[in-house]
């Protein structure tokens, strides 16, 4: 049995959102279930996700043109922001609707339009997850200002160290991104030359007994060699 059962966590308000009531009752269901899917992949410290359009068309059994359109109502009310990279998009969601997000501790005062909910338990947006990226997201990041796509995302993090990638991923930072490069890493040591027989063959050709053995055919060829040329010697003098 799974210790850690994979799952989207889905806070309360979704589901009686005022964001959510402004999009026409039409694409309302489905705009909201699109958000879910994006959920699923949603990085909590920053917000950020990278899914195809064919990848929530498969999960949410909607048409391209669908979620295209129900994405942008997302974005126009608020709920999401989005970028056209090469191969993919880039989705960040408002952290209101992410359960896991930071906690800006920076100041401590009450909002009364918050329902009296101290300031202290809020996200600040503009001080947390839009600015304070991980070192990986800063990498992603960089990539795609530079115009690159995901394979060029994967490619970039495969350089750097597996520790590094493996501490990522448990901390749940971008672990999409670094799982495929983890896995790139292993196709390319595949191809490499096999380390341990290296090894052992400079360690054969540094043992004592191996070059003295060497050492020895060496001379016996050599012995060898200088018979046969002192009998072809011998031969061309008879004649």
């Amino acid at each position: 049995m799974k210790k850690y059962l994979p799952h989207i966590r889905i806070p309360f308000k979704l589901f009686d959102d005022e964001r959510i009531r402004k999009i026409p009752e039409e694409h309302r269901s489905s705009s909201l279930l699109i958000l879910i899917a994006l959920l699923k992949f949603v990085n909590s410290q920053n917000g950020q996700c990278y899914p195809r359009q064919a990848t929530i068309s498969s999960m949410v059994s909607l048409s391209r043109s669908t979620i295209y359109r129900c994405t942008d109502l997302l974005v126009e009310v608020g709920i999401i922001k989005k970028k056209r990279l090469k191969s993919t998009l880039l989705y960040v969601i408002n952290p209101d609707y992410i359960v896991n997000k930071k906690i800006d501790v920076s100041s401590r005062d009450y909002d009364v339009s918050r329902k009296h909910i101290p300031r202290f338990m809020m996200t600040d947006i503009s001080k947390s997850n839009f600015k304070e990226l991980t070192y990986i997201s800063n990498i992603v990041k960089e990539v795609i200002d530079k115009g690159g796509d995901r394979s060029k995302i994967i490619s970039t993090l495969a350089t750097l160290p597996a520790d590094t990638l493996n501490k990522a991923i448990k901390e749940k930072d971008n672990p999409y991104f670094c799982s495929l490069a983890i896995q790139e890493q292993s196709n390319k040591r595949g191809k490499l030359v096999d380390i341990p027989n290296v090894i052992n063959n400079i360690r054969k050709k540094t043992h004592f007994g191996y070059q003295s053995k060497v050492s020895k055919t060496k001379r016996d060829y050599d012995r060898k060699i200088k018979s046969k040329d002192l009998l072809r010697g011998d031969s061309k003098d008879k004649w």
